[in-house]
């Protein structure tokens, strides 16, 4: 595969954004990861967490999306292809649309079930208040994913492998 594409890969905390884009980039000759929570970890004056909603973070999550297509499209000019991975709600995927209109682009939504989500979460250890997050999350990627223009995976019972060869495939 000689083309270029981008690939954003979102999904409530745990959901397996991080390791499935990883695995997926090993899988070609010149690609790169962007993370956008690096993106943002960047803000040290005045950084706001992603939730509660509201100004601020509205601005902070709409300047690390910008980021990350404007890194997306430095890559690919170098013939790079670029797997973004982050928790991108109906506005942020509207962003990436928006701006890679014109490019080879595709989003996967990673949603295993709540109990698959808690199972990895306790598995990692304890973090009440990120827990109660993912379940949110959860609740509100199943509530509008008809709405989001993504492909949807639900991982619960797949292995990272499954789940990388199935966007691959997508990909390709």
């Amino acid at each position: 595969m000689n083309k270029t594409f981008i690939c954003l890969i979102t999904g409530p905390a745990g959901s397996g954004k991080s390791s499935t884009s990883k695995a997926l980039a090993e899988k070609f000759e010149r690609s790169a990861v962007i993370e956008v929570d690096t993106l943002r970890h960047m803000i040290k004056g005045g950084y706001v967490r992603p939730y509660p909603y509201n100004e601020e973070v509205d601005l902070q999550l709409s300047l690390c999306t910008k980021n990350a297509c404007d890194m997306a499209n430095n890559f690919l000019e170098k013939g790079f292809s670029v797997f973004i991975e982050g928790t991108a709600g109906r506005k942020m995927l509207e962003q990436y649309s928006s701006f890679f209109k014109d490019k080879n682009f595709k989003a996967f939504l990673l949603l295993p079930s709540v109990d698959s989500l808690l199972k990895r979460f306790d598995d990692r250890g304890v973090n009440e208040e990120l827990r109660q997050r993912t379940v949110d999350l959860h609740k509100q990627f199943s509530e509008k994913k008809d709405e989001l223009n993504c492909q949807i995976i639900n991982s619960s019972n797949q292995t990272l492998e499954e789940t990388v060869q199935e966007i691959y495939k997508a990909i390709l």
